[in-house]
């Protein structure tokens, strides 16, 4: 009975968040093709950038760090949840290229198997769609 009583609450779950691909998938079609201050606006000057040979231009947003700290009888767990939105831009500051990397949200099987949705669509606030 308690298996199920998870297994339902991870389906429960896993419509609330969309999944690490729907959020680079959406963010790619948002912003791949426009100006690179158009990122700006929306999430404020990017943690780093870096110039590359080719003229294009790497530019790195880090969202939403959280370290969480779970103890029990003096020991513990750490974890530390991101979410980061990589872009390439070129020399007149378009973008070409969108990715996002990301710590699952939640724990355990289901964290692992990205039920719970990802960091960076819990930041973005975008719901899984169907």
């Amino acid at each position: 009975m308690r298996v199920l009583g998870i297994v339902a609450l991870g389906a429960a779950l896993a419509g609330c968040a969309a999944s690490r691909e729907e959020v680079a998938v959406r963010l790619g079609s948002q912003y791949v093709g426009q100006n690179v201050d158009a990122l700006v606006v929306k999430f404020g000057p990017p943690a780093s950038t870096f110039k590359m040979n080719s003229g294009d231009t790497s530019f790195i947003w880090q969202l939403g760090n959280q370290t969480s700290i779970s103890t029990d009888r003096g020991s513990g767990i750490a974890s530390t949840q991101y979410c980061k939105v990589s872009v390439i831009a070129s020399k007149t500051g378009v973008i070409s290229q969108l990715n996002t990397e990301d710590s699952n949200a939640g724990a355990g099987l289901g964290s692992a198997l990205g039920m719970y949705g990802s960091i960076c669509a819990r930041r973005l606030g975008m719901e899984r769609q169907t």
